[in-house]
């Protein structure tokens, strides 16, 4: 994926792994407790947009 554009150099693999493992387990959670995916949302579309680098604006939909 960096070869190809897709994420920017100097991205760490195993920490930003644990974060994202991190962040859709607490996503899922609350999405558990109020049955909503919005924080789910919003972890992923925050965590893709440090993926891609600054002016990212997250998640291609």
């Amino acid at each position: 994926m960096r070869a190809a554009g897709e994420i920017r150099a100097g991205v760490g693999a195993p920490r930003t792994a644990s974060a994202f493992i991190a962040g859709i387990q607490g996503g899922v959670q609350v999405l558990r407790s109020t049955g909503s995916v919005e924080d789910l949302e919003a972890v992923l579309d925050t965590l893709i947009g440090y993926l891609r680098g600054p002016g990212s604006t997250g998640a291609a939909c």
